[in-house]
C-alpha cells in the first residue's frame, strides 16, 4: 500500500511539474541530407532542433506553447520542394517554414503569399529575389551588402580607394549577382570604391593561374570570391604559384570554414569571411551557451549552426510576439507574417547572434541600418575580425 501511495504521489507531481502545453504549433524545415550540403546538414538540423527545444523548454512552457519542428530532405533541389509542400502544407499545416537557400526560394515564394505560410532562411538574399510584399524573408541581407560591410572596413583602414577584383561563375545567377551588388557599390561611392577586374571561370577550376595573373595586372586591393569553394582554393594556389599575398573574401557556403577542410589555412593568412551574423568563434555568444548546454546528438557548434540557430531564434521571437498580440490560441501564418513586420528585434533577444533587426513589407531582408561581421585568418588560425558589428554603406537596388 506505501509503495502504490508513493507511485501515485510521484505521478501526480510529475503531471503538476510538466509543462501543460494549450498550444501546439508546427514549424517545418528544408533539409539536404542527399545533396550538395549534406556534409553540413546534421550540424545545420542540429542548430534549429536545440534551440526550439530550448525554447520549448524556457520561454514556450511559461506562454503554454509548444513548437515541433518537422524536417523535410528536399535535397537542395527545387522539384523535390515542389513535390513535397503540398503535402506539408495540408498535413502539418505550419505557421512558418525555414527554409534553407535558392530552391526553396524560387519554388516557394510566389506561392507563400496564397498559402499564408512566412518562410524564413538563413542564407542571404540576391537581388533577384528583392522584391516587395513578398513572404520570403531572411536573417542576413544580400551578399552584395554582406561584402560591403567588410570592404566599407577595409576601405577605411586603407585611408584610400580600395580596388576590388572579383572571381565568379556566369553559369549561375546568384553568383553574378553578388558581382553587380558590389559593382552597383563601387559606382554609388565611386571614390572609395573600384571592381578593377572580374575573371569567369568554372564552379569547379582545375587552375585560375592565368585568370589571376590577368586579374594581377590591374592592382587589386582584394580578390572577392563569392562562389564556390573550389574556386577559393583555386584563387589561393593561383596566388601562391604566382608568389603574391592578396586577401581573398568570401562568404559562409564557400567560406573559411569550409575551405580549413581541405586547403591549409596558412597559405590564406590575412583572407575572410563576410556574414551577417556572430562569428562562432565569438568570445561572447549567449546564443551558442544555449546551445552547448542543450544540445543533443551528433551535432557540434560551427559556422553553419550559428547561422541555422539564428534563424529558428528568430523564428521563435517572432511566435512570441505573435502569441503576445492574437493569443496563444490563435496563432495563424498570417499572424506570424504580421508579427514579424509589426515589431523590432533587438540584440538582447536575438542572444548576441543578430543585430538588431526590423522588417517590413518592401524586402525580404531587415530594413534600415544594415549590419555585419566577418572573420579572418590570423597565423592559420579562424578568428573574429573584432566583436563589433560592421555598418553596411546603404545602396540602391541594382
Amino acid at each position: 500500500m506505501a509503495f502504490k501511495t508513493i507511485f501515485a504521489a510521484a505521478a501526480m507531481l510529475a503531471a503538476v511539474s510538466a509543462p501543460a502545453w494549450s498550444a501546439e504549433y508546427t514549424m517545418s524545415a528544408s533539409a539536404d541530407f542527399s545533396g550538395p550540403f549534406a556534409d553540413v546538414m546534421p550540424n545545420a538540423m542540429s542548430g534549429i532542433e536545440t534551440i526550439t527545444a530550448w525554447w520549448n523548454k524556457d520561454v514556450g512552457a511559461k506562454l503554454g506553447v509548444k513548437v515541433n519542428i518537422k524536417i523535410y530532405d528536399m535535397r537542395y533541389d527545387a522539384a523535390v520542394i515542389a513535390r513535397t509542400w503540398p503535402s506539408i502544407l495540408s498535413r502539418d499545416q505550419p505557421i512558418m517554414h525555414l527554409g534553407f537557400g535558392s530552391p526553396d526560394l524560387t519554388t516557394l515564394m510566389t506561392r507563400l503569399p496564397n498559402d499564408k505560410v512566412p518562410m524564413l532562411i538563413g542564407t542571404a538574399m540576391v537581388s533577384m529575389v528583392w522584391k516587395p510584399e513578398g513572404w520570403h524573408f531572411s536573417i542576413r541581407p544580400t551578399y552584395s551588402h554582406e561584402f560591403a560591410g567588410l570592404l566599407d572596413e577595409l576601405q577605411k583602414k586603407q585611408g584610400r580607394k580600395l580596388r576590388i577584383g572579383a572571381v565568379s561563375t556566369q553559369t549561375a545567377a546568384g553568383f553574378v549577382d553578388q558581382v553587380k551588388g558590389v559593382e552597383k557599390l563601387a559606382a554609388t561611392y565611386a571614390d572609395r570604391f573600384e571592381v578593377v577586374d572580374t575573371q569567369w571561370v568554372a564552379t569547379s577550376p582545375v587552375s585560375m593561374s592565368s585568370n589571376i595573373r590577368a586579374m594581377l595586372e590591374k592592382n587589386p586591393d582584394v580578390i572577392l570570391v563569392g562562389g564556390t569553394t573550389a574556386q577559393v582554393t583555386a584563387t589561393a594556389a593561383a596566388l601562391e604559384e604566382l608568389n603574391v599575398k592578396l586577401p581573398i573574401i568570401n562568404s559562409t557556403h564557400n567560406g573559411l570554414s569550409e575551405v580549413a577542410k581541405g586547403f591549409d589555412l596558412k597559405k590564406m593568412n590575412g583572407s575572410y569571411s563576410a556574414f551577417s551574423f556572430a562569428p562562432d568563434n565569438q568570445t561572447n555568444l549567449p546564443l551558442r551557451d544555449i546551445y552547448e548546454a542543450n544540445k543533443t546528438g551528433n551535432g557540434q557548434w560551427g559556422i553553419i549552426t550559428t547561422q541555422s540557430a539564428a534563424q529558428a531564434l528568430l523564428a521563435l521571437r517572432v511566435l512570441e510576439k505573435a502569441v503576445a498580440k492574437v493569443g496563444k490560441d490563435k496563432v495563424t501564418g498570417q499572424a506570424m507574417y504580421d508579427a514579424l513586420l509589426a515589431n523590432k528585434f533587438t540584440e538582447q533577444e536575438l542572444l548576441g547572434v543578430l543585430p538588431d533587426l526590423d522588417f517590413d513589407s518592401s524586402a525580404p531582408f531587415p530594413i534600415g541600418a544594415i549590419k555585419t561581421k566577418a572573420q579572418v585568418v590570423v597565423d592559420g588560425k579562424i578568428q573574429p575580425l573584432g566583436d563589433a558589428w560592421l555598418p553596411v554603406p546603404a545602396f540602391d537596388k541594382w
